[in-house]
């Protein structure tokens, strides 16, 4: 859900944005149409709703949002499939927009659109959700001179990128000379294996005690909801620490080197890519001096990972993989069930999979724990950074 000041504030952006464009001279500003998706779902209908000569509004996996039967004008509502929360919003919204309608001389028209086996991120690059938006402009504005058919497969080629980075990762960090440094012995396997799990656990009920006493969770470091996860990794890290109570050793020069070139691979070959994709990953300056401090936030649980599997190989490195999404996911859900604010989190389960398995997939925490965790966390704070808005 979007709260109605942070609404308010990039109603304003989009205004800005506009305003900024027609300065260029290359649009026409009397032929408005908005799209906006998830958060940006909301900002749009916003937008049409304020700005009556909007000529239309697609908003895709929209928020809840209130609308009318007059605005906003030739309203089309987009949900996945695989997304009942926004497909019931859609739907709700549908409702309060008076329903299905045809009428696009008059602005009108309404249509609720649920594009087929497609979730939250996924729909952005759905053909079916791409021509659905176009044939609702076509049929406000009238098939355009010179429009030609297009399909989006740049995600296909984004994974077939991120393979061949991550190849490369591995290929270059175990050319790298092993660390000489002594780790010390290794807890018993039950100990890390309990020690992730309450972690995690107890980080959310900490921050849970936290927010009664009227601290907003969902507003940490200026971040809206991305900050509450940095401080749950660095307080789940710290109790898993205590649990694991390994040997804190000092990196040697050969560890840091070999982390920060896992980090490099991941940062190109995940997150640079994407920005030519879907994401913008270049931080702004406010953005990029919660880097550093994010990193070392998260820094003790991709340690206390780390001395967890430094004897894993194979199918072992995929056992803590695997135990370790499952740890993050019950911390996260427990928290959105006691904190509906950070309600947001929930889009974020499907895709901690994916970077916690890209992260160990590019080192091995055989390398070293620092070896490990200083790539987890440099770049996991990155991704969070460039993800989640700013207050």
């Amino acid at each position: 859900l979007v709260a109605s000041n942070e609404s308010d504030v990039l109603l304003k952006d989009a205004e800005i944005a506009l305003s900024s464009a027609a300065q260029t001279g290359l649009i026409d500003t009397h032929h408005v149409v908005i799209l906006g998706h998830s958060m940006g779902s909301g900002v749009a209908l916003s937008y049409g709703t304020v700005h009556p000569d909007t000529f239309a509004t697609i908003a895709v996996s929209p928020v809840s949002q209130t609308v009318t039967p007059e605005l906003p004008h030739n309203l089309l509502l987009m949900a996945g499939s695989l997304e009942p929360q926004f497909a019931s919003n859609a739907q709700k919204i549908l409702s309060m927009a008076g329903g299905q309608n045809v009428d696009f001389s008059s602005g009108a028209a309404r249509q609720m659109v649920i594009v087929p086996d497609v979730e939250h991120i996924s729909i952005l690059f759905s053909p079916t959700a791409h021509s659905t938006a176009r044939t609702w402009l076509n049929a406000t504005f009238g098939a355009q001179p010179g429009a030609a058919d297009y399909t989006d497969r740049r995600i296909i080629w984004f994974g077939f990128g991120i393979l061949g980075f991550i190849f490369i990762s591995t290929a270059t960090v175990n050319s790298l000379p092993a660390s000489a440094v002594d780790r010390g012995i290794s807890s018993p396997r039950w100990r890390r294996l309990v020690a992730l799990i309450a972690g995690s656990l107890a980080a959310t009920l900490l921050l849970w005690l936290v927010s009664l006493t009227g601290v907003k969770l969902s507003q940490l470091l200026g971040l809206l909801v991305g900050g509450y996860i940095i401080i749950w990794f660095g307080i789940a890290g710290v109790i898993s620490l205590l649990i694991v109570r390994p040997h804190i050793y000092k990196p040697g020069r050969m560890e840091i080197i070999t982390g920060l070139a896992a980090f490099a691979a991941l940062w190109l070959g995940v997150g640079l890519l994407g920005h030519f994709v879907w994401l913008p990953w270049l931080l702004i300056s406010r953005r990029l001096v919660l880097w550093i401090p994010a990193s070392i936030i998260l820094l003790p649980w991709f340690y206390a990972m780390g001395e967890a599997s430094n004897q894993a190989d194979g199918l072992g490195r995929v056992g803590w993989w695997l135990y370790e999404v499952v740890a993050v996911i019950a911390g996260f859900y427990l928290a959105i069930t006691l904190n509906p604010d950070l309600g947001f989190i929930f889009l974020l389960l499907p895709l901690i999979p994916l970077m916690l398995g890209l992260h160990m997939l590019a080192i091995s925490s055989k390398h070293g724990s620092w070896a490990f965790a200083v790539p987890g966390a440099m770049f996991l704070s990155w991704l969070l950074l460039a993800v989640f808005p700013l207050q």
